[in-house]
């Protein structure tokens, strides 16, 4: 497995907060997470998602698109790799939106799953 980089800070505040959403043919949903302490930013080396064939992926941090749009999920759910090397970090938000371009009947659900960290106290993050 691939070292994440930068690495944490012994006392670093863990984020791992699993979210689903359920789509029917034709729908889109945007899922977003925002940093809990608010003192510096966040860390994010990993963003898992439910990999579906006729699936749309993008993510947004910040207001920036940083991934996708793409056929494919930066790392599968049950893959969890390292997605972003050296981690990407963000202030405000992280938008992952999931577009259901399949036709076929039925729904599909996805799992979204931003797996880093915030700094706590005076940590500097490493960047």
């Amino acid at each position: 497995m691939v070292d994440v980089v930068p690495s944490p800070e012994p006392d670093a505040r863990p984020f791992n907060e699993p979210a689903s959403v359920t789509l029917d043919p034709g729908q889109k949903a945007t899922v977003r997470f925002t940093p809990e302490q608010r003192v510096t930013e966040f860390t994010l080396p990993i963003l898992a998602i439910s990999k579906a064939r006729n699936t749309l992926y993008q993510a947004r941090i910040d207001d920036t698109i940083r991934f996708g749009p793409a056929p494919a999920p930066p790392t599968d759910i049950d893959d969890m790799g390292v997605t972003f090397l050296p981690a990407l970090s963000f202030s405000q938000s992280l938008e992952v939106e999931i577009t259901r371009v399949s036709a076929a009947a039925g729904t599909q659900t996805y799992f979204i799953q931003p797996v880093g960290w915030e700094p706590t106290g005076g940590e500097s993050n490493g960047a």
